[in-house]
């Protein structure tokens, strides 16, 4: 009896020490971490599960895939709609994606007016953490700028930015409502000043759901944002996806967007524009 009795608690203890092992957000911060934070029903993901749905061939005939289509168009125009763009691309499979090819189409828009010195990129301390690290995979040169007691974005600091470096100014990564939680005063204010100094603004779409019914980053002055579909449209998403993260542009960075040249061949119409 007493070595059964000794045994099971030592069984308990073994699983507790187990179970204390485990990484959580009450034992550590788990940065950037906003995705597994939005609820998806169960009902919203069981499509993913069905053959008919998740088995297509990426490079079917397009006479095969008209449903995908369908919802392709669907998706577009809805999005489209919702952000104030001109055109959606859907290829981005995550924000990551949707941030590099944001800027790289930003920065090609530079190269094919003739200005392949544009190549700096600020970026406020209160945008999404990944911002840093897409514009340095694209080989801009960073300029930091603060914030002021409020959390929003230092507009001096960053006049002072945009002043110096005006003649190489490529890009503003900033993310609305910030990642501190602020809808910043000023953001049409912001994106105006990076346009009269010739740069573009990338908009962080990780908190478009503080801004649906309320504004759209194409009203507020974004030359391009990229969407989380997993957060703000309650797509499946977890344990390494299906994720996805397509860009909404306007029309002067449409020609930019990426594509495939299976598309061409199927006469497909790139990047969901408005007709």
């Amino acid at each position: 009896m007493f070595n059964a009795y000794h045994s099971e608690h030592e069984m308990v203890r073994y699983l507790k020490r187990l179970e204390q092992k485990d990484m959580s957000l009450v034992h550590s911060m788990i940065a950037l971490g906003s995705c597994t934070m939005k609820l998806n029903s169960t009902t919203e993901m069981i499509p993913i599960t069905w053959p008919e749905l998740a088995n297509m061939h990426p490079f079917a005939p397009k006479e095969q895939t008209e449903g995908y289509q369908e919802m392709f168009r669907a998706l577009t125009q809805q999005l489209v709609e919702i952000t104030g763009f001109d055109g959606m691309s859907l290829q981005p499979n995550s924000g990551a994606s949707g941030e590099y090819a944001g800027l790289m189409a930003i920065r090609a828009y530079h190269q094919s007016r003739g200005d392949h010195h544009r190549d700096v990129c600020i970026i406020p301390v209160s945008a999404h953490g990944t911002n840093p690290a897409s514009a340095a995979m694209c080989s801009m040169k960073i300029v930091v700028v603060g914030t002021d007691a409020q959390g929003n974005i230092n507009i001096p600091e960053l006049t002072a930015a945009v002043e110096k470096h005006s003649a190489n100014l490529a890009a503003l990564m900033v993310t609305y409502p910030s990642t501190h939680g602020v809808y910043e005063d000023g953001i049409k204010g912001v994106c105006e000043l990076i346009h009269q100094h010739g740069g573009q603004v990338y908009m962080d779409g990780a908190n478009m759901n503080a801004q649906v019914g309320l504004t759209s980053p194409g009203f507020i002055g974004a030359d391009v944002c990229h969407l989380n579909l997993h957060k703000t449209f309650c797509i499946p998403h977890g344990g390494g996806g299906p994720g996805m993260g397509p860009i909404g542009i306007k029309a002067h960075l449409m020609p930019f967007m990426p594509d495939h040249p299976s598309a061409a061949l199927d006469g497909a119409t790139p990047n969901g524009g408005k007709p």
